[in-house]
């Protein structure tokens, strides 16, 4: 598991702390994510958080590329079109690449048997999830 080296804001790991307390107090977090949510101190592109998929573009593709980075493309061997540990281009190109990474992201790091390779509020929840934590899924 790779840990990161750098210090976190305060407000991701109070994200990440709500987060817990109200996954242990029953409440589905996945389901009720806001369609503007924070974004992350590393990615900071956008706070909107729209569904996305293949064909999409913009600035959220971009917010989610750079997310699938930090959460987990960076820290497995992955071959997103810039060899193995680099990652996705963050380029808001919603492509193969960006769905080959959002679908490994559903399968490693949610558990998904059968992953769409849609970033809606489910996926984007994930995604604030792991971005806030000290390691990578």
């Amino acid at each position: 598991m790779a840990v990161r080296s750098f210090a976190q804001p305060l407000r991701r790991r109070l994200v990440a702390a709500a987060v817990g307390v109200l996954a242990v107090g029953g409440f589905t977090m996945v389901a009720s994510v806001p369609a503007n949510a924070a974004s992350s101190g590393l990615c900071s592109y956008t706070n909107a958080q729209p569904e996305i998929s293949v064909g999409s573009q913009g600035i959220a593709v971009k917010q989610a590329q750079c997310e699938l980075n930090w959460a987990y493309a960076n820290a497995h061997s992955t071959n997103y079109g810039n060899g193995s540990y680099n990652g996705l281009t963050v380029d808001g190109d919603f492509g193969s690449n960006t769905l080959a990474a959002t679908k490994n992201f559903q399968i490693h790091c949610m558990g998904a048997t059968d992953p769409n390779g849609i970033i809606g509020p489910n996926t984007w929840s994930a995604l604030n999830y792991w971005v806030a934590q000290p390691t990578y899924c």
